[in-house]
């Protein structure tokens, strides 16, 4: 076949499958088909030729058939305004032969063939899926039951202004709602409500305009403030003529900072936008007027306190209220994880129980708790020993307590149990029970040796063979580990598990790693130049 012959019986094809579709009923029943709202012609069964004059041909072969999918899976029915672009798929159950594509005008018209045109613009989905049921239904013999759905979804070109990053006009799904287009224009970002005004983004179209509160949307999930976008729409969002500063305890709240308010808006109808949480104190708001300098306490209740610009809102916690959080517990317990407790209520002994008690192979005279960078409470100063201020290296009187890191370590041992209250993201170690102690670097024989009770850490050094020629005896460090966290402690106050560490001395170490190094160079430099020398002499 000539290359002409091939492309022009191509094009046919083409045209034929698209007039399958398009133009004229097919055979073929569309997939996954929405039903319309039921109406009372929409019932019985239909004859195969439906209309006074008009019957359909069913004999094109089925490999010559397009499928028609639906795409208004996700669309709100009773939200999405129909438009020009939209196209539809109508088709009946009790008879083949209704089988029809009907797209939109740019006048809100449809066309059905063989039934005529119908007005379906700028209504709900919902509603022109029943305005095209019932039509088509009225113009039947015969009552038939129609099923309509949108197998194409409209462009919409639409206009940005005011506060957006990159104003003008863009051509977007008609699917989008109003919040992702304003996303698209300002660059992939909501504008900030301390930059513009979400509370009220006017949308005009023709001789109407809507105001709509995209924060009413994000925080109360109210989706009538966030519609459809819609074709040749007009979207202004402009600076926020007033604002208040807002923090405190609430549930869905990005980090605290100004928001916009409305003319006349009130205190309880500002806070409806946020959910508080169950701590929050809504007896004592405060607000504070930065106009005059005044504060003033208000009763969520209140529903007559209108609020000015620039006013400093505050949502307190409630006083004294026992909030629920979490400590952890690992080492030798039974149950090792994380367990909650009331704040300024829980105890050691309390966690230790939930925890299943401690095993048989812990030791619960080095049971200890870390506590993050807060140092002992006040309530614990006034029992505990005097700390004597020595170098942090070596620890300072850690008998009761130390820092280690960037935690406070506090011996349960000094403390009952019992009457010790946690803290949140307290950390309790139970260790395990060791009867060694162990001793490494400058001794003649570093190892484990048994432990005895009141001895220091001489003993142990003497038990190792005593000091090596390159011990610096003065800065011997005793260690005891629990968990990550590594304490020093007092040479004077060996435990069992404890590691006794005796340094290299700093002049054994300038001996062995520079001076000798340098010894052995300059010698063999000498040398070198020594056997130069000899070897020219005798050649002279």
């Amino acid at each position: 076949m000539p290359r002409f012959a091939r492309l022009a019986a191509s094009i046919a094809l083409t045209f034929a499958a698209f007039t399958s579709v398009y133009g004229q009923p097919s055979a073929l029943a569309a997939p996954a088909q929405t039903k319309a709202q039921p109406g009372s012609a929409m019932a019985g069964a239909a004859a195969p030729s439906v209309f006074d004059s008009h019957s359909f041909s069913l004999s094109q072969p089925q490999q010559q058939l397009n499928i028609i999918l639906p795409s208004d899976n996700s669309i709100d029915e009773n939200e999405y305004i129909i438009g020009a672009g939209d196209v539809f798929f109508i088709t009946s159950t009790e008879s083949a032969s209704i089988r029809y594509t009907a797209a939109v005008d740019q006048s809100g018209n449809t066309y059905i063939q063989n039934v005529g045109l119908l007005k379906v613009g700028r209504v709900p989905y919902a509603q022109a899926k029943k305005l095209i049921a019932e039509h088509i239904s009225s113009k039947l013999k015969k009552p038939s039951e129609i099923y309509v759905t949108l197998i194409q979804t409209k462009n919409a070109v639409v206009s940005f202004t005011g506060k957006i990053r990159s104003p003008g006009s863009y051509n977007l799904p008609g699917t989008m709602r109003l919040l992702d287009a304003i996303r698209h224009a300002n660059n992939g970002e909501l504008p900030l409500p301390s930059e513009a005004n979400l509370r009220e983004v006017v949308c005009a179209s023709g001789d109407s305009a809507a105001v709509y509160d995209l924060l009413a949307y994000l925080y109360k999930n109210d989706n009538t403030q966030n519609p459809y976008i819609y074709p040749g729409s007009q979207i202004r969002i402009n600076d926020a003529p007033l604002e208040v500063f807002i923090s405190g305890a609430m549930k869905n709240f990005p980090p605290p900072g100004h928001y916009p308010i409305r003319e006349g808006e009130t205190l309880k109808e500002f806070l409806t936008m946020f959910a508080l949480y169950t701590t929050a104190d809504t007896n004592g708001i405060i607000v504070f007027r930065a106009r005059d300098n005044t504060s003033k306490t208000v009763n969520l209740s209140e529903t007559d306190y209108v609020l000015n610009d620039l006013d400093a809102i505050t949502v307190p916690v409630l006083k004294n209220y026992p909030g629920m959080h979490t400590v952890s517990i690992f080492g030798e317990i039974a149950s090792p994880g994380r367990y909650p407790i009331i704040e300024n209520s829980t105890t050691a002994r309390q966690v230790i129980d939930k925890a299943g008690g401690i095993r048989e192979t812990g030791n619960i005279d080095q049971a200890v708790i870390l506590r993050m960078a807060r140092g002992l409470p006040e309530r614990f100063a006034g029992a505990a020993p005097p700390m004597s201020a020595v170098r942090p290296e070596r620890g300072s009187s850690m008998a009761i307590a130390s820092t280690s890191l960037d935690y406070a370590v506090i011996r349960l041992v000094l403390y009952n149990a019992d009457k010790i209250t946690l803290e949140p993201d307290d950390q309790i170690v139970i260790p395990k029970k060791d009867d060694f102690v162990y001793i490494s670097g400058g001794v003649r024989s570093p190892g484990a040796y048994p432990f005895l009770p009141s001895k220091d850490y001489s003993y142990y050094v003497t038990q190792a063979g005593g000091y090596s020629r390159n011990a610096d005896k003065s800065n011997v460090q005793v260690f005891v580990k629990y968990g990550d966290v590594v304490q020093s402690i007092e040479p004077r106050c060996v435990e069992p598990g404890s590691v006794i560490v005796v340094p290299t001395s700093i002049q054994y170490k300038f001996t062995t790693q520079v001076l000798l190094p340098l010894i052995s160079t300059i010698s063999a430099v000498l040398s070198a130049s020594l056997a130069i020398y000899m070897s020219t002499s005798q050649a002279k």
